[in-house]
C-alpha cells in the first residue's frame, strides 16, 4: 500500500471520527449544556459555602474558644466549660459550632474540664467525640479516657486506651502512656501484659523519666508471677 493511499485513508477515517463527533454534540447539545451548567452551579455553592458559611463560622468559633481556653489555662473550669456570660464556654461551642475545627477541638476542652471536675462518664463521651489528627492530642484523649475509666474503675476500659495513646504515635510520651497500662494491669492482676508494657519502656523509651526507675517494676512483677 502506497504511501499516499494509506494517508487519504487516515484522513477519511479522522473525517469520519469528526462527524460522529459533531453528529453526537448536536444531538446532545442540550444535555451537555444542562450538565455543564448543573456542575457550575455545584462548584459555585461548594466554594459560597466555604467562603461565605464555613470560613465565617470558623473564624467566629476561633475567636469564642479563646476565652474558654484562657478560663482552662487558669483552671476555671466552670467558666471554661459554660461561659462568663458574654463570652461562649465549650459547652455552647460545640452545639453552636460543632461542626467546625475549633467545635471539635471544644470536644477535647470540654472533656478535660469534666474529667479534672469528677463528671467522669461525662469526659469519656466528650473524648470519645474527639477525633482529632493531631498525634500529641489524639492520645491525649485516649489517656484522658484511660484515667476517666480508671475513676469508674472500669479497669478494662482503662488500660486499653491507655494502651491506644501509647500506640498511636509513638514517641517519648508514649513511655507515661505505657506506665499508666503497666501499673492498671499489675493492679488487675495481669501480670503478662503488665511485664509487657514496662519492658517496651526500657527498651523503647529508655531515655524517658519513666525509664529511670523501671527495672524495680519489672523486678516487682517478676516476682509476682512466681508467687
Amino acid at each position: 500500500m502506497s504511501k499516499n493511499v494509506k494517508k487519504e485513508e487516515n484522513l477519511k477515517a479522522v473525517g469520519e471520527a469528526l462527524s460522529k463527533g459533531e453528529k453526537f454534540l448536536a444531538e446532545n447539545r442540550t444535555k451537555i449544556i444542562k450538565t455543564l451548567i448543573a456542575v457550575v452551579i455545584v462548584v459555585i455553592a461548594i466554594l459560597g459555602y466555604k467562603y461565605l458559611i464555613d470560613k465565617p463560622r470558623e473564624n467566629a468559633a476561633q475567636e469564642q474558644m479563646a476565652a474558654a481556653q484562657r478560663y482552662f489555662e487558669i483552671d476555671s473550669l466552670n467558666l471554661a466549660l459554660n461561659g462568663d456570660g458574654v463570652n461562649l464556654g465549650f459547652n455552647e461551642i460545640i452545639d453552636e459550632y460543632g461542626s467546625t475545627s475549633a467545635g471539635r477541638l471544644a470536644r477535647f476542652y470540654a472533656g478535660f474540664c469534666n474529667l479534672h471536675l469528677g463528671n467522669f462518664e461525662e469526659a469519656v463521651s466528650l473524648l470519645k467525640a474527639f477525633n482529632g489528627n493531631d498525634e500529641i492530642l489524639q492520645a491525649r484523649a485516649y489517656c484522658g479516657m484511660g484515667d476517666a475509666y480508671t475513676e469508674l474503675e472500669q479497669y478494662d476500659n482503662a488500660a486499653l486506651y491507655f494502651m491506644k495513646a501509647a500506640n498511636y504515635r509513638e514517641n517519648d510520651f508514649s513511655a507515661a502512656y505505657l506506665m499508666k497500662a503497666g501499673l492498671i494491669y499489675e493492679q488487675s492482676g495481669k501480670y503478662d501484659e503488665a511485664l509487657e508494657a514496662y519492658k517496651k519502656i526500657k527498651t523503647h523509651y529508655n531515655k524517658t523519666t519513666e525509664a529511670q526507675e523501671i527495672d524495680k517494676y519489672i523486678e516487682r512483677v517478676e516476682i509476682k508471677q512466681l508467687n
